[in-house]
């Protein structure tokens, strides 16, 4: 039989890829915590860390992982039906998409973390790879372009989030007073949010044959300071409408382009077997979608590759 405090120990040092902050987590010495996974490993005969920096699990170790919080999800659904009640906070694990955050999904889940004293933990990635994560089992849920459900997970749609291409006045006369062309986007600076395969990467290989290192670019792993270099006049760069259109409105940055909108359909993935209160995370993302996501009529659509 296995050990759940150990199996414990491994989950919090792969999520917080650190030994030290896995024990602070677990408020255990940090030589406590190398001796459960030690233990662990020792019964089982396998290396279930790699121990460098930072921490990841190996392929038994992430199986493993996988296990532990399926039983968790097991525990929490019997819990709800002998109504139980947990006295301590709980966490809630979510893939999401950096923009979704910044127009406003925090404000739906909100009264729903509150209430019922949940801890919400996002992982942040490009809506194209959430899925990779709830496929591990790293989330209970996540956002992501894909339509299709994984096995054992179900799919519902989201919307379309509208995406414009935007920069301040004086950098569009700057860099664009030829029209938004092929040449001026292989010299203008771009701001990209990473270094992945990402919406506008894409973009600009399908629409204008422009590939990875021909065009200047910042990468800013954060959609608010993304915004700001565009707002201090530093790149233009593809935003949220909804993100962008106050700063539209104030003549503070401009549309570069009305017929290039990019507008990109979400989804919400979950796994099939839901706790009342995962449902309930799963209805406050729906209404998310419903408030602040058009219907999935795209001018330009982009697949997720």
């Amino acid at each position: 039989m296995l050990d759940y405090k150990l199996l414990e120990a491994l989950d919090m040092v792969v999520r917080e890829s650190s030994f030290e902050r896995a024990a602070k987590r677990l408020f255990l010495t940090q030589s406590a915590v190398s001796q459960r996974i030690k233990s662990l490993e020792e019964k089982l005969g396998k290396v279930l860390v790699v121990r460098e920096s930072p921490v990841h699990a190996t392929r038994a170790g992430e199986k493993l992982i996988v296990h532990f919080r399926q039983v968790r999800q097991l525990e929490a659904a019997l819990a709800e039906q002998i109504d139980f009640k947990e006295q301590d906070w709980q966490s809630v694990r979510l893939g999401v998409n950096a923009d979704s955050l910044a127009i406003g999904l925090l404000d739906a889940l909100a009264p729903l973390l509150e209430s019922e004293r949940l801890l919400l933990e996002c992982v942040i990635d490009d809506e194209g790879y959430t899925l990779d994560l709830l496929r591990a089992g790293d989330v209970a849920g996540c956002i992501s372009t894909q339509p299709s459900a994984v096995t054992g997970c179900a799919v519902q749609s989201l919307g379309s989030m509208p995406y414009v291409f935007v920069a301040t006045p004086a950098f569009a006369e700057r860099h664009f007073a030829q029209g938004f062309t092929q040449t001026a986007l292989m010299h203008a600076p771009t701001a990209i949010f990473g270094n992945r395969d990402s919406l506008h990467k894409r973009w600009l290989g399908e629409r204008y044959g422009i590939m990875d290192d021909h065009f200047p670019c910042h990468q800013i792993p954060e959609s608010h300071a993304l915004f700001d270099a565009v707002c201090f006049g530093l790149a233009y760069a593809a935003i949220p409408y909804a993100q962008a259109k106050p700063a539209i409105a104030s003549g503070k940055i401009i549309e570069l382009a009305a017929s290039e909108r990019i507008h990109i359909p979400l989804y919400w993935h979950h796994w099939q077997k839901q706790t009342q209160e995962a449902k309930r995370i799963s209805d406050a993302v729906l209404a998310f979608g419903r408030r602040a996501l058009p219907s999935q009529e795209a001018s330009l659509y982009l697949n997720a590759l």
